[in-house]
C-alpha cells in the first residue's frame, strides 16, 4: 500500500480530537499530535461554549453515536457537493460531543467498565468514518484548499468577524436542521 500523506494526516487529526474528547473522566489532557490538532481543540471548545444550547443535548448521548455522526455527516454534505472548514469543524465538534464522558457535561452518564469500551470502541469507528467520508467524498477539496495547513492558514488568518460569523452560522444552522429533521425522523 502507497503512503498517503492526506491520509496519515487526517487520521492523526481525528484520532488526536477524539479521543481527546472520549477520554475518561479524572484522565488529565495529553498534549495536542499537531498544530492542527490544537487548533480543532480551541475552535471545538469555542464552538460548544458559543453555542452552549445545543451541543449540551448531546452530551452523554445514550444511542448509537456512529450512526449519527454519519447521518449528520450525510445531511450537512449532501445540499452542497464542496466542503467547507466551518462546516467541518462544526461536524467534528459535534462527534467530540458525542463521545465526551465528563460527569458535569452528561445529566444520564452510564457508568462502568462497558460503557468505557463502547466510547472508545465509537470513538474508533467515528475515526474510520469521517477519515473514509473526508478522503472519499471531500479529498479533492481538501487538497485545492492545502489540507490541514489550509485550515490552519484559514482559522488564524486575519479574517474579518463579520465573515468569520456568517460562515459559522452557515455551518450551524446546517446542523440544527439537520438534527431537527433526524429528531423528528426517528420519532415518526
Amino acid at each position: 500500500m502507497d503512503y498517503d500523506p492526506l491520509q496519515e494526516r487526517t487520521r492523526r487529526l481525528l484520532t488526536d480530537f477524539l479521543t481527546f474528547c472520549a477520554r475518561e473522566p479524572g484522565v488529565p489532557e495529553s498534549p495536542p499530535t499537531s498544530a492542527e490538532a490544537e487548533l480543532l481543540r480551541s475552535l471545538a471548545a469555542r464552538m460548544q461554549r458559543q453555542h452552549q444550547a445545543f451541543f449540551s443535548t448531546f452530551f452523554g448521548y445514550q444511542g448509537n453515536r456512529v450512526e449519527l455522526v454519519r447521518q449528520m455527516a450525510d445531511g450537512m454534505f449532501s445540499d452542497t457537493p464542496n466542503l467547507n472548514w466551518g462546516r467541518l469543524v462544526v461536524l467534528l465538534t459535534f462527534a467530540g460531543t458525542l463521545l465526551d464522558q465528563d460527569p458535569s457535561h452528561a445529566t444520564t452518564q452510564r457508568n462502568g467498565v462497558n460503557h468505557q469500551v463502547q466510547v472508545a470502541r465509537d470513538c474508533h469507528l467515528i475515526v474510520d468514518l469521517l477519515c473514509n467520508q473526508l478522503l472519499r467524498r471531500h479529498r479533492l477539496w481538501l487538497e485545492a484548499h492545502d489540507g490541514w495547513d489550509g485550515f490552519c492558514d484559514f482559522f488564524r488568518s486575519p479574517f474579518p468577524v463579520v465573515v468569520w460569523r456568517r460562515v459559522l452560522i452557515k455551518a450551524f444552522l446546517s446542523c440544527i436542521i439537520v438534527t431537527t429533521i433526524l429528531y423528528i425522523w426517528k420519532k415518526f
